[in-house]
């Protein structure tokens, strides 16, 4: 391995089109190679983030110009403001947006994805949809790697639904949840506090018991078939009921 990229802790792992609409221009970045995240529920993983290659985050989001990353998530800014994604693009995102336009992070070349994330455990999309990015950089990237988690949107579209087999298909409602099993996909629904789990589930250990389980130590939600819920947090949480309503609509 070059001793640039041995030495890296943020690395660029792929620049080109989007997967999900063939022309968002996308960056796919991972960070925490060298340093260990300090995401306290993901716990020691290294983080993936998919973003627009031509806006800042907030801006892309801001415009409602973010599908090309996130496809047809219903989480994403609505034209009624709403927006229920937990990840607050203005933080990690943003910043790593502008390190990379200053040209900080060293370039991977796919061949070399391999031996980068040998051994390590890995968080596909911390923002972005794994099903924006080509399958051969997460064949790559997970080939020798000792674990991982990751969620599409994207899995109703046939022709996106091969990265189910690295990632839980995710789920906003029951109907959504029925429709992933019958498909054979493993899934993450996100609920409303106090609505029923479906026969099957499991509660998000990393959520029901923080400072003991986190992502790192569990890694159920790797497309293997567990069905995994969570009661919605984070910032756009007030908006989720009518959302949801809508997505059930």
């Amino acid at each position: 391995m070059r001793s640039e990229l041995s030495k890296a802790d943020s690395v660029v792992l792929f620049s080109g089109v989007s997967e999900i609409d063939g022309r968002t221009p996308i960056v796919v970045i991972a960070t925490g190679l060298r340093r260990e995240s300090d995401n306290r529920k993901t716990g020691p993983m290294v983080q993936v983030w998919i973003l627009r290659a031509d806006m800042l985050p907030t801006e892309a989001v801001g415009a409602r110009a973010d599908a090309g990353i996130c496809g047809g998530c219903p989480h994403r800014k609505q034209v009624d403001g709403g927006r229920t994604c937990y990840v607050n693009v203005g933080q990690a995102p943003q910043g790593i947006f502008r390190a990379w336009q200053r040209g900080a992070y060293v370039v991977a070349a796919l061949g070399e994805l391999g031996e980068l994330f040998a051994g390590r455990l890995v968080r596909l999309g911390a923002y972005g949809d794994p099903a924006a990015v080509p399958g051969e950089i997460w064949d790559a990237v997970l080939e020798r790697a000792a674990g991982h988690t990751g969620y599409t949107h994207q899995w109703k579209a046939a022709r996106l639904r091969g990265v189910t087999r690295h990632v839980q298909a995710s789920c906003d409602s029951e109907a959504d949840a029925e429709k992933a099993v019958a498909l054979g996909l493993g899934y993450f629904r996100v609920k409303a506090p106090g609505d029923r789990m479906l026969d099957g589930e499991t509660y998000c250990p990393a959520d029901a018991n923080p400072g003991s389980v986190t992502c790192a130590t569990c890694l159920a939600c790797s497309g293997k078939g567990a069905r995994i819920v969570i009661d919605v947090h984070g910032s756009g949480a007030k908006h989720f009921n009518r959302r949801a309503l809508a997505v059930l609509a």
